[in-house]
């Protein structure tokens, strides 16, 4: 309970705290902008945000930050915020908090966020990679999925979780097109074979790769590589086959004879080396030739002799690859018959190219004969499409070989020849003869060059905005050769195009853009034409000119633009310099115009010169209502072209903000007011109302003040602040006062922006009050009972009344005897405007009174009435009573002499009614209450404050429960908290102390 108790002291000591605190605070101080959203591209010097604290408006040093930073600065006189760096938002804080202080009790913190704009990646960290130079070398039999090669691309976004994503957009090969063996990993951007298809030998020599790097919105950067393929040792040597797989040979044929020649190819161009599989002891075989030698005779009288031998031979390159080939070595009898091979007697076809050389062996036809050295001869029998004309027969031999003239011509001569070739022994008894047929099959050579049928001899001019894939031209070429196809290529690396290797259609391959100072603004293409085995190509050129197409509208270094100008700025002034630019790089695409656009209200108000938007003709003017309905701001728009076609165009906002400015002095009707008020008007009553008008905006927003003259004591008047109202505060009497003479002062309020008190524009008017007068006294009399002695004798005036009235002169009271004038035997007399005098009448009996010893009293009752002449409604009447005491004449003559008689006097009472002010019972109460309460916080703030200072304990004691004393912080056990000591008690109180010293 201790700790609970101290610390509801302590939060009741913060809330009085708080409560002091708010109760002294100045101003807010505003922020025009928070938070501020700044794009991390967004260029410095920008206007970001403004504070504003009225209390300090128009002061210099009155702005600053409490926090120190580089990056943003805060002006000290109008308390306007920009930037000082361009800001990264990979690599710079994402928030900034600044605490905005103007030297005032109040504090405003600001929020600048930085915003993430999507940045393109970046392909440049491999040089090579970007610039299409980039090359790796694998051998053909490299491992599928392994690793060849790896995009190396950046994102500055990547860091706040964009991701990149690898694609491979072109693969082109070479010589042989159409290998499609590569792949790329879209997440990690290494590039592996994904199919076993790499085959040097088949023409597979090197492959280009176009490999793009794209963020998640689609924003890219690309480069190409490209892999050389190295050949290997991985093919086999293939043997070229003998007629059936078998040769014959004579029995009769000698010891170290050739008996054939074995013959292996390997794709790879390697030596060949050839060995018989097994131990062979009939023939031998040369390792490096492949010749076969007979090592044993083959007579067929030995009875070991087989007649057939089968062979295999294996054939390896220099890479340890190996083929085997088998074949029959017959052995025949020298007695057998003369024999022709059955391909001959069926009929054989030899294929013959078209440009088989002048008497180039063709076709050899081998009869076979027993007997030892028996000779052969050959002839033509018959032949068709002039074979003979391109085809000679030796007779000695049987070889058929091509005649010197005339050439093959696979596209113009004919294409098969046929020969009908008798075979017979020479000098052999009887002659022994086999016919058989020899067809000749004219066999289509690539022995043409292509030769371009449609290349462009002019330049080919092409806009910067065709999309990627538009057609430029098709080339064409022709190849003579029959079935041969032509091919195309780029001799060189073009990324910007890409040819088709069958169509020769060139197409734009990489986008284009005619400001990118990596694009060239013309190229010079050389392109091949080929045919199908690359045997015969041809090369041509043709230029390729990029033309500027205005596709960039104008880019100013602001879209918008808010401005504060006072409304009493010059005509002529500057308002802003616009700062644009076209991208485009050729004339007139990048000759920018400006044109303004404004609405009715701001025409006139501003004048654009070029790219200067400045004030005028008109002034500015906030006195408007129209304009105050629109918060005092123009909003102009200036249009931004240039002069390509089409015509593009930005749309840049100015926001003026016009600050009011107090010019206009208050202008009353007149300078002197006179009003004229009944003395009897009661409280509150409407004397005269000033009138006063002000230009400024808003309109008439004045204050009426009295600021001098004689208002009577106390004040007879009051001005109502807001209307120009003179009222009655306290009642009048003209008869105290005819006139009041009032200086009043006539302030323009709050017609600056910035309020400036003492800057504030006033009038002064003199205002006249004329108390006009009301019957309200009644006549009076003085002595309002009067005696009086006179002898009987007398005859004429002898006593003068003496009455007056406050609000009537003396000409206006009328005097008349309303009782006690017995007989008329008094009259009134008068002279003027003066009291008449009472004096005896013509019925004044003198006889009457002459022998009477004792004195005759009359008692006259006089009726003084004022405003003679006017309403009898509001006349007023007052009596005055006479006493006349008429003496007899005796010898001795007394002397006449008048006294007071010593009678009661009424007295009339005049009832006013002031008026003042009571509040209701509560409201005393209330404020009794409230004073009471400040007071109290007053004094616990000073408890918190000093309760620890020795000098003010006295004032000030600490809180300690009833009965104990508090224990000293030297005691064991004790430790100090907050100020506070815990008691050693350990029992726990069940009350708190509230206050100091409040205990029970």
């Amino acid at each position: 309970m201790d700790m609970l108790e101290a610390r509801l002291n302590m939060n009741i000591c913060k809330i009085l705290l708080i409560c002091t605190v708010f109760s002294r605070v100045g101003a807010e101080i505003q922020i025009l902008i928070d938070p501020v959203n700044l794009p991390e591209n967004l260029l410095p010097g920008t206007q970001l945000s403004r504070a504003y604290d009225k209390d300090v408006a128009g002061k210099a040093d009155a702005y600053r930050f409490l926090n120190k930073t580089k990056d943003f600065v805060i002006d000290a006189s109008s308390g306007v915020i920009t930037s000082t760096k361009v800001f990264d938002y990979e690599t710079d804080p994402v928030r900034f908090l600044f605490i905005v202080d103007t030297g005032g009790a109040m504090r405003r913190v600001l929020t600048i966020n930085i915003l993430d704009v999507p940045e393109p990646p970046d392909c440049t960290a491999d040089p090579q990679f970007s610039a299409g130079t980039a090359a790796v070398e694998i051998a053909e039999d490299y491992p599928l999925f392994q690793p060849i090669y790896r995009v190396t691309a950046t994102d500055q976004d990547s860091v706040h979780g964009d991701r990149l994503t690898y694609t491979l957009e072109t693969q082109l090969s070479g010589p042989e097109k159409g290998g499609n063996a590569f792949g790329v990993d879209a997440v990690n951007g290494v590039v592996s074979l994904k199919e076993d298809t790499l085959d040097f030998d088949r023409g597979y020599h090197a492959f280009q790769l176009t490999l793009r790097a794209t963020d998640t919105t689609g924003l890219f950067c690309q480069g190409t590589i490209i892999i050389k393929i190295r050949n290997v040792n991985d093919e086999r040597p293939q043997f070229e086959p003998f007629p059936l797989d078998s040769i014959n040979v004579t029995e009769q044929t000698p010891i170290g004879e050739t008996v054939t020649r074995v013959r292996a190819t390997d794709p790879d161009e390697d030596s060949i080396t050839y060995s018989f599989t097994t131990q062979q002891e009939v023939f031998g075989l040369d390792p490096a030739t492949g010749i076969i030698t007979l090592l044993r005779p083959l007579n067929l009288d030995y009875p070991n002799n087989s007649r057939a031998y089968s062979l295999e031979i294996e054939a390896r390159d220099s890479g340890n690859n190996t083929s085997t080939y088998t074949f029959t070595v017959r052995v025949e009898s020298a007695n057998d018959p003369i024999f022709c091979d059955l391909s001959f007697l069926t009929g054989v076809s030899v294929l013959v190219p078209e440009d088989v050389p002048a008497s180039a062996f063709i076709y050899m036809i081998l009869p076979r004969d027993p007997s030892p050295g028996q000779k052969f001869q050959f002839l033509i029998l018959n032949s068709s499409s002039n074979a003979t004309a391109y085809f000679a027969l030796d007779s000695w031999n049987g070889i058929i070989s091509k005649t010197t003239e005339p050439p093959l011509d696979y596209e113009t001569n004919p294409k098969l020849f046929r020969l009908v070739v008798a075979v017979s022994s020479r000098g052999k008894r009887p002659v022994e003869s086999c016919t058989g047929t020899v067809t000749l099959l004219v066999q289509n050579v690539n022995d043409e060059h292509p030769d371009f049928t449609c290349l462009p001899d002019a330049p080919v001019h092409i806009s910067e905005n065709m999309p990627v894939g538009t057609k430029l031209v098709t080339l064409t070429a022709t190849d003579r050769d029959s079935g041969d196809s032509v091919r195309y290529e780029f001799i060189g690396t073009h990324k910007e195009f890409s040819i088709n290797e069958d169509s020769g259609e060139v197409s734009i391959a990489y986008p284009l853009d005619y400001e990118d100072v990596g694009t060239p603004k013309s190229w010079v293409l050389r392109v091949r034409a080929y045919d199908n085995q690359r045997v015969h190509s041809t090369t041509g050129t043709f230029t390729v000119v990029l033309q500027d197409v205005n596709d960039n509208s104008p880019q100013c270094s602001q879209d918008i633009y808010t401005i504060e100008l006072a409304e009493n700025i010059p005509v002529e002034t500057l308002v802003v310099s616009l700062a644009c630019t076209d991208k485009d790089g050729a004339f007139p695409n990048n000759n920018i115009t400006y044109r303004l656009i404004v609405d009715p209200l701001s025409n006139e108000t501003f004048t654009l010169t070029n790219n200067e938007l400045k004030v005028g003709p008109k002034p500015l003017d906030s006195d408007n209502a129209t304009f105050a309905g629109r918060h005092f701001k123009h909003t102009v728009f200036v249009k931004v072209s240039d002069k390509g076609s089409p015509v593009l165009s930005t749309i840049i906002t100015v926001i003026v903000r016009v600050l009011r400015i107090n010019e206009m002095n208050p202008i009353g009707t007149t300078s002197a007011f006179t009003f004229s008020v009944l003395e009897n008007s009661p409280v509150d009553t409407l004397v005269g109302k000033l009138t006063f008008t002000d230009a400024d905006w808003p309109f008439n927003n004045l204050k009426y003040t009295i600021v001098g003259g004689r208002l009577g004591t106390p004040p007879k008047f009051y001005m109502e602040p807001y209307t120009g109202m003179i009222k009655l505060l306290d009642s009048l009497d003209r008869e105290s006062e005819l006139q009041y003479r009032i200086v009043v002062r006539i302030t323009d309020l709050d017609n600056d922006a910035v309020p400036d008190p003492l800057r504030q524009r006033s009038a002064t008017a003199q205002v006249t009050i004329n108390v006009l007068n009301v019957n309200d006294e009644p006549p009076l009399c003085h002595p309002p009972h009067l005696e009086t002695w006179i002898y009987s004798i007398v005859r004429g005036a002898f006593v003068q009344l003496n009455c007056s009235d406050g609000d009537s002169p003396p000409e206006h009271l009328s005097y008349l005897i309303v009782g006690g004038n017995t007989n008329n035997q008094f009259t009134l007399q008068r002279r003027g405007v003066d009291p008449p005098s009472l004096a005896t009448g013509q019925n004044f009996q003198y006889d009457v009174f002459q022998g009477i010893q004792d004195a005759v009293t009359f008692q006259l009752l006089i009726e003084v009435t004022d405003e003679l002449g006017g309403s009898k409604a509001g006349q007023l009447t007052a009596t005055s009573t006479v006493i006349i005491h008429v003496l007899p004449w005796t010898v001795t003559q007394p002397t006449s002499s008048t006294k007071i008689a010593s009678t009661s006097i009424t007295t009339l009472v005049l009832r006013k009614t002031s008026y003042y002010w009571a509040p209701d019972n509560w409201f005393p109460v209330v404020l009794t209450l409230t004073a009471a309460l400040f007071l109290m916080c007053l004094y616990t703030l000073a408890w918190c404050l000093f309760k620890d200072v020795p000098a003010c304990s006295r004032l000030f004691p600490h809180c300690h429960e009833s009965g104990q004393s508090s224990p000293t912080a030297k005691e064991p056990g004790l430790v100090p908290r907050h100020g506070n000591s815990l008691s050693k008690d350990p029992k726990t109180s069940t009350k708190l102390s509230l206050l100091p010293g409040n205990h029970q």
